[in-house]
């Protein structure tokens, strides 16, 4: 009698909500749950940010609708700043920007704005699943582009075929990527680009994680190639970057086509963010890196200490130089779910399986350091207790 739409059946299997309902049944238990999961920071957004929020919320004309609807002139001069700062990235205000209720939002409705049923786009795998979710909501056909450690999961663009590279309609890219915390050189994106342009490509980078990188590696703007903004558009999120997951505010900047799109998508959708919140995020966006060193220095140090503890326990792990994930293989026996299944209820300790992020991330879990060191080392204790290794797998 209620059936769902085509579109909701379409859409690969929700890993998440049986992890999701055990997670449930161990609380109800008592059982004290260590959320390695979701990557969700628990590093406290700058008081600058949230000092500015609060004397926001005194101002009851930002109770009202949005003003424009698409961001404050004042937000997206911050944008402008911060996007030429960081990365030499130059955009027009007006016709450069998307203000977003998070980057996540602004991916699925650049697809429902560009995808129509039976359009194919080129997805790596494994991916972050609004990557491949959002062209299966419009209809289309994720064309997955494997990627494996051994080539360290970047695409290998000359071997697509060009029957398929004609077909596309957009190419999604993410580095550095969720889960498996890979980076690409300007190089790639240089080929990227270049690829794109001659097949007719829209070109997508997801750019969440641009300001979580170590020992001095920052990763380029896929903008920062000449001539890329003739075809590309970027999403930056505040969540990683500032520990604003809760608060969702993203932004895509680049091609002025794909901009006026996504905007005219929103409009139907949406009436624009919280203003107070827009202030906010401009406090943000005019610090200085004393606050980003800190958040860098703090996951460094996690991502030392838990990798040294993997490795007691069998792991060989190669140090990822951005993101705060660990993406590691699973004891042999098990399936990425199972071993998700079998950690939590033997150890209280919560991870992600890798088939959660395309069939391609089946024999691997994804940890997210989005806790405490002193619960980071309980959960490599609790692990140890209960005879959980890679050794001998």
């Amino acid at each position: 009698m209620f059936e769902e739409a085509q579109r909701l059946s379409n859409l690969p299997q929700y890993v998440f909500a049986r992890l999701d309902a055990l997670k449930a049944e161990q609380r109800k238990k008592g059982v004290d749950l260590i959320d390695l999961g979701i990557g969700s920071p628990n590093i406290a957004p700058p008081k600058e940010i949230t000092e500015t929020l609060k004397s926001s919320l005194d101002d009851h004309e930002n109770d009202r609708y949005p003003s424009p609807f698409d961001g404050t002139a004042e937000i997206k001069k911050a944008i402008v700043g911060w996007c030429k700062q960081q990365y030499g990235v130059s955009l027009k205000p007006d016709s450069e920007i998307a203000l977003l209720i998070g980057s996540k939002e602004g991916l699925i409705h650049l697809a429902l704005a560009f995808v129509n049923p039976g359009d194919m786009t080129l997805v790596p795998s494994p991916a972050y699943p609004a990557h491949f979710n959002g062209t299966i909501i419009a209809g289309g056909i994720p064309h997955v582009l494997p990627t494996t450690e051994r080539n360290g999961f970047l695409p290998d663009l000359k071997t697509i075929d060009e029957s398929v590279a004609k077909k596309a309609k957009f190419l999604i890219l993410s580095y550095p990527t969720n889960p498996t915390a890979a980076c690409a050189p300007k190089e790639f994106f240089e080929e990227a680009v270049a690829f794109c342009k001659k097949n007719g490509i829209m070109m997508i980078h997801d750019f969440a994680y641009a300001e979580l990188y170590f020992d001095g590696k920052k990763p380029p703007s896929a903008l920062s190639v000449p001539g890329a903004k003739d075809i590309c558009i970027e999403f930056h999120t505040m969540s990683k970057t500032f520990g604003m997951a809760g608060w969702r505010i993203g932004f895509a900047v680049g091609n002025e086509k794909m901009i006026a799109s996504l905007k005219r998508m929103k409009t139907n959708l949406d009436y624009g963010l919280f203003t107070a919140i827009q202030k906010a995020a401009i406090a943000g966006l005019k610090m200085k890196d004393g606050y980003f060193d800190k958040m860098r220095t703090t996951y460094q140090k996690r991502r030392d200490l838990f990798i040294k503890g993997l490795e007691e326990l069998g792991w060989q792990v190669n140090k990822p130089s951005a993101t705060f994930y660990l993406w590691i293989p699973v004891p042999k026996g098990f399936s990425s779910t199972d071993f998700s299944l079998h950690l939590i209820e033997k150890t209280g300790v919560v991870v992600a399986p890798g088939v959660a992020f395309g069939e391609l991330g089946e024999g691997y879990v994804r940890i997210a350091l989005v806790d405490s060191d002193d619960r980071l080392m309980e959960a490599l204790k609790r692990m140890k207790k209960a005879g959980i290794s890679f050794k001998n797998s």
